[in-house]
């Protein structure tokens, strides 16, 4: 029997991460539909079994139109905050309006890569292929999830689009209840603000008569409540 050849025991390898990796998937699935929970370990899987680095997975918010991200593998707190677009812009925008992958050999040849996170500020871009698809429900686009790699000629990636796909497709629903549960926080904190605002526009103490040192103490202990 004669020997694999090195692209097909690659071929093989890599057929064998990727089975690994989609039963983590499902597995992670099976104990929670929090996405946090699941993503994280979907990530950690891709950059340890697939040899991509950073990943990310962006929400779209539909109340606001803001794509923020959610959770991201590579990437220190203070970039996964920072890495916030609105429909259209950049390469995530685009992502969300079009709906369709994005395959980027070398991100410094995109203007449209914006590096908002500031995550390979000190990295060499020409080295860099960036990979992105839509987490879809339907035809509805409700995020993304991507992963930059070293450029390497030998590794396909239109094979990365199609297990990204793969994996989105998996954690839609996971997504799904995600978007909505920070839309509703959202709302309620919009709420809470004009309810504040209106509180105070209501209790201001130039619009009540009074001017007793206990009805000073009466304004005052208004003002702190309608802060709180």
């Amino acid at each position: 029997m004669a020997p694999k050849s090195p692209k097909k025991a690659f071929e093989v390898n890599r057929e064998v991460n990727e089975l690994s990796l989609i039963w983590e998937v499902s597995k992670a699935l099976g104990r929670s539909m929090n996405i946090r929970d699941v993503v994280g370990p979907v990530l950690n899987a891709l950059a340890e079994q697939m040899g991509m680095t950073r990943g990310m997975l962006t929400l779209l918010n539909r109340k606001t139109g803001e794509i923020y991200t959610e959770a991201a593998h590579g990437l220190s707190e203070i970039q996964r905050k920072r890495g916030k677009y609105q429909v259209g812009e950049g390469i995530i925008g685009k992502l969300v309006k079009k709906g369709k992958p994005v395959v980027i050999p070398h991100i410094s040849d995109e203007p449209l890569f914006l590096d908002r996170t500031g995550s390979r500020k000190n990295l060499q871009k020409t080295d860099i292929s960036f990979i992105g698809v839509p987490i879809k429900i339907g035809t509805e686009v409700i995020g993304t999830l991507s992963a930059d790699r070293l450029f390497d000629e030998s590794i396909s990636l239109k094979e990365d689009v199609r297990l990204l796909s793969i994996i989105a497709s998996m954690v839609a629903q996971a997504v799904r209840l995600r978007q909505e549960v920070q839309e509703e926080r959202e709302m309620l904190i919009q709420e809470n603000l004009r309810l504040q605002s209106a509180l105070k526009d209501r209790f201001r103490p130039s619009n009540i008569t009074g001017k007793s040192k206990g009805m000073e103490e009466v304004y005052k202990l208004i003002a702190q409540v309608s802060k709180s």
